[in-house]
């Protein structure tokens, strides 16, 4: 018998990999595909470069700004139903609840990376390996 699969194991006993691997390709690809037809100009721009990046596996940190308005969160549910209708994981953070709430499976960066609230500086994210971060 073959040993087994360790990252198959740890995907299906973290809570978090479970709830994020549940997303239903096929519908994430529909969602994309009806919001990518609408991006802007800039958006699709902004929606290319972060693509890329994850293709090439590069990594890379990107912040989006703009007025209330500006279609951010437009951006950010494109870029999420087209990583998710690949069955990848995404992670949607944002500094409030409230935007938080505006991200299919958003929730604070605070809440998903235990980032203390009141901060010292002797203060500390105690996210260990392995973590579920449920």
């Amino acid at each position: 018998m073959p040993f087994p699969d360790m990252e198959t194991i740890s995907r299906a006993t973290n809570p978090l990999m479970v709830e994020e691997l549940s997303y239903d390709t096929e519908t994430m690809n529909k969602e994309f595909n009806n919001l990518f037809d609408s991006l802007t100009d800039e958006q699709r721009g902004v929606y290319n470069e972060i693509m890329s990046v994850l293709i090439d596996k590069k990594g890379g940190v990107y912040f989006v700004y703009g007025y209330g308005g500006t279609e951010k969160t437009y951006l950010w549910k494109t870029l999420s139903a087209s990583i998710r209708s690949k069955g990848e994981v995404v992670l949607n953070v944002a500094s409030s609840g409230i935007a938080s709430l505006l991200l299919e499976g958003g929730r604070t960066a605070h809440s998903r990376f235990l980032i203390p609230i009141n901060l010292t500086e002797d203060s500390i994210c105690p996210v260990i390996l392995q973590a579920s971060l449920c």
